[in-house]
C-alpha cells in the first residue's frame, strides 16, 4: 500500500473512480462533484503540475488526491495558524467505492502528511462542501481543525468548510 505521483496511464482509473463516486455523493445530498467536475482536463492539468497522487493497494489504484500550493483566493478570509506559504493545499480526494470503509482514506491522508513533512511544509489547508459530511468526518478523525466557512464561487448559497492540520509552527 503506497501513495505515489500519478502517471499518465493512471488517468483512466482516476476518472473511473470519479464516475463511481459522483452518484454516491449526489445521493447523499452532496453536489460538490458532478458529471462535469472534476473532469479529465482538470486531472490532466493536475498530472502536468505534478500534484496528482494515486494510492495503490493490492497492485491496483484505489484512490487519488491532489496536493499542491494552489490555495483558493477565498482562503485569504480564513484565520489559519500556519501561513499559506508554509502549507500545502489538499484537493480532489476520492477512494474507489469498492474500497470505502477499509481505512484507505485515513491511510491516504497520513501518507500525504508524511510526504509534506518530508518536504518541509508546516501544515495542510483544505476544504470541502458543507454537504460533504463524509469528508468532514475524515478530516476531523485525522486531526484537522475546523477553521471556518467560505464561498469558493459566485453562488452565495454554496458553502464550503475549511480545515487545517498543523505539523509544526515556526519557532
Amino acid at each position: 500500500m503506497s501513495l505515489r505521483k500519478a502517471e499518465r496511464n493512471d488517468l483512466s482509473k482516476v476518472m473511473e473512480i470519479t464516475r463511481a463516486v459522483v452518484p454516491l455523493m449526489q445521493a447523499s445530498g452532496n453536489t460538490q462533484w458532478s458529471e462535469v467536475y472534476p473532469d479529465m482536463p482538470r486531472f490532466e492539468a493536475d498530472l502536468e503540475n505534478g500534484s496528482l497522487y494515486v494510492y495503490e493497494a493490492d497492485d491496483a489504484v484505489r484512490g487519488f488526491v491532489v496536493v499542491d500550493d494552489e490555495h483558493p483566493e477565498a482562503y485569504g478570509e480564513i484565520r489559519w495558524e500556519v501561513s499559506r506559504t508554509s502549507s500545502a493545499a489538499m484537493h480532489r480526494m476520492a477512494v474507489d467505492p469498492e474500497c470505502q470503509g477499509k481505512g484507505f482514506a485515513g491511510i491516504m491522508i497520513k501518507s500525504v502528511e508524511s510526504l509534506l513533512v518530508d518536504e518541509g511544509y508546516q501544515g495542510i489547508h483544505t476544504d470541502t462542501s458543507l454537504e460533504n459530511e463524509k469528508m468532514q468526518y475524515q478530516f476531523e478523525k485525522n486531526g484537522f481543525e475546523f477553521k471556518g466557512r467560505l464561498h469558493l464561487d459566485e453562488n452565495e448559497d454554496d458553502w464550503y468548510v475549511a480545515y487545517e492540520k498543523v505539523f509544526r509552527k515556526d519557532g
